[in-house]
């Protein structure tokens, strides 16, 4: 009798499966919204810019966590920023957005739309476009080599990670220069270090600085007053279409 009774309740069921299936319809349809690019951003120009009718390399600064949110004044406060901030010149013009989420990662959507913007605003050397980040910033860095391969010429993530299956997507002629610590409490080493032996694995120009004995704060500051770093990185040159 209960054999009898479960029968009869999948046939009924399935019968309703199949009656909904002969009716269900899926439309194709196409969103008309549009996302509002709100982003904040610091953006420094060399001492002779307004002098000089020459095209500048350009930096995209991704800030750490605890620059995110509303108050553009928080990004003086690390970084390149930081550096600018107490006195430092740099040759290049430097683009510093500002994490617009205290919690979450870089809307590198909205960055790239934000650099867009900034390029055709300034007098960029287009071949000479580079990316850096610490922290949440280093994986907004490797994001944004992942995502807009075409742009950057050198890619400098700092105490970050990533996706690897990604990074089949990098640039075959960008160069990539990875800091990270080996006392980092915050994000481990081996975020980087798999990241790197992917590049490795794909024959990418890529080379790996680890820190003996500096944590999770340390790197930025040790990657950033690296003196090699600014001479590796305006050597860096991609060929991009006019």
């Amino acid at each position: 009798m209960t054999r009898n009774i479960i029968a009869l309740a999948l046939t009924v069921v399935i019968g309703m499966c199949s009656a909904g299936a002969a009716n269900a319809e899926q439309l194709a349809d196409r969103s008309s919204a549009s996302i509002k690019n709100d982003l904040n951003y610091l953006m420094y120009t060399p001492d002779d810019y307004a002098s000089s009718g020459k095209a500048y390399p350009l930096v995209v600064w991704l800030h750490g966590g605890d620059q995110g949110g509303a108050d553009i004044e928080k990004v003086k406060s690390s970084g390149i920023p930081k550096l600018i901030e107490d006195g430092k010149a740099f040759p290049f013009l430097v683009f510093s957005p500002q994490n617009p989420s205290e919690e979450l990662l870089y809307p590198i959507e909205k960055v790239k739309a934000a650099l867009d913007e900034v390029m055709s605003k300034y007098r960029v050397d287009r071949t000479r476009v580079y990316v850096m980040g610490f922290s949440r910033g280093g994986f907004g860095t490797w994001a944004m080599a992942e995502q807009f391969p075409e742009t950057f010429a050198a890619v400098v993530p700092m105490a970050g990670g990533g996706n690897r299956h990604y990074l089949s997507r990098t640039n075959e002629k960008a160069a990539f220069w990875v800091f990270h610590g080996t006392n980092d409490a915050v994000i481990p080493l081996s975020d980087s270090v798999v990241l790197y032996e992917r590049l490795v694995g794909l024959k990418r120009n890529a080379r790996l600085s680890v820190l003996e004995g500096v944590d999770h704060s340390g790197v930025e500051w040790a990657a950033l007053k690296d003196p090699e770093l600014w001479n590796w990185l305006l050597k860096q040159r991609l060929e991009v279409a006019p």
